[in-house]
């Protein structure tokens, strides 16, 4: 019998909000760091909120089907390693640094912003992410083992 650990839509769709309101607040800070206005920072956010937001949704149901490193745990059904945690960084990373220098210049019409904006936002968001990552990992909401 193949145990599967499954993580349902609802809860993904929970991840993705509250990833995506981290990312927001991140995102105009970050912005208004580096040019100085709170304009762009709503700006690249508000971009940045739609896309990304897909994105993630997108990320989080593909790591759903593979099961590597989760492991039975009775208090919440199951969770995850941390090695399993920074592969997600890692594939995230991938994903988004694409974008954390795509919409920062195409807002801007400058390589220098976006480039500074990219910078800034992967040291930032790599902690943010591990962070969300192990907080959701103590939750069980949406969380079932499935056996085949």
């Amino acid at each position: 019998m193949k145990i599967i650990y499954n993580e349902n839509q609802l809860r993904s769709i929970g991840k993705t909000i509250s990833w995506r309101v981290l990312l927001t607040i991140s995102h105009i800070v970050n912005a208004f760091i580096i040019t100085g206005s709170i304009i762009t920072g709503l700006k690249i956010a508000g971009l940045a909120a739609v896309i990304n937001s897909i994105l993630f949704w997108l990320h989080e149901r593909i790591w759903n089907i593979i099961s590597w490193n989760r492991l039975k745990n009775k208090k919440i059904i199951f969770s995850e390693t941390h090695s399993r945690s920074i592969s997600k960084i890692i594939s995230w990373r991938i994903i988004i640094t694409i974008n954390n220098f795509l919409i920062p210049f195409l807002i801007t019409g400058s390589w220098q912003t976006g480039f500074l904006f990219l910078t800034l936002a992967t040291v930032i968001n790599i902690f943010l992410f591990w962070s969300h990552e192990r907080i959701w990992n103590r939750i069980s909401w949406g969380k079932n083992i499935v056996r085949k």
